[in-house]
């Protein structure tokens, strides 16, 4: 019977070591991909939608506005494009905050016509510089202001209702001033 008590006791303890890294590791310290873990329900498919589109509009007019800072002739043109550029940066991170909570992570790239209608005003310059800029700032900001209106009448989140809600408020002035700066009437 001692014999089996030592055998016992022995293998008991050359477990120990064993044991000891079978226990699961200590939880790792939260790094920024799991601080930014979603904190609500996803986003339904149509909030998603106009999230990710709203994402590529702001990319775009932010592209567009950063040339026209510089590129642009006129003054009151310039002025214009660093508030356009201002207000879209401000919007795409107050929305990029606002999906992340829902663990949507906005891309941050134009659609590929955009890309080319940036592409193409690059090759502008002077008046028709100017003109054309205004011309795209005013039919986005109506494109965006439809978007926007319809957001806030159908958005299942209300972050995202409010959100829309308040910035067609913004587009709307922010086509008018287009439109008093020379734009072209916005197609629909």
């Amino acid at each position: 019977m001692k014999h089996y008590a030592v055998w016992f006791l022995f293998a008991s303890v050359s477990l120990l070591p064993a044991v000891a890294m079978a226990r699961p590791a200590p939880a790792p310290a939260p790094t920024a991909a799991t601080a930014a873990a979603p904190t609500l329900l996803p986003l339904t498919e149509s909030d998603s939608t106009f999230a990710e589109n709203v994402s590529a509009l702001n990319t775009f007019e932010m592209t567009i506005s950063k040339m026209a800072t510089t590129q642009a002739k006129r003054p009151k043109v310039q002025e214009f494009a660093e508030k356009s550029l201002k207000m879209h940066t401000a919007n795409q991170k107050t929305l990029s905050a606002m999906t992340l909570k829902h663990g949507l992570e906005l891309h941050k790239d134009m659609s590929s016509d955009e890309a080319e209608v940036a592409d193409d005003l690059k090759t502008q310059n002077g008046t028709k510089f100017d003109r054309t800029y205004l011309d795209l700032q005013a039919q986005a900001a109506s494109d965006a202001l439809a978007m926007f209106q319809n957001e806030a009448e159908s958005a299942s989140d209300p972050d995202l209702k409010a959100y829309a809600s308040a910035t067609a408020d913004t587009l709307q002035a922010h086509l008018n001033e287009a439109m008093k700066l020379g734009a072209s009437k916005p197609t629909r």
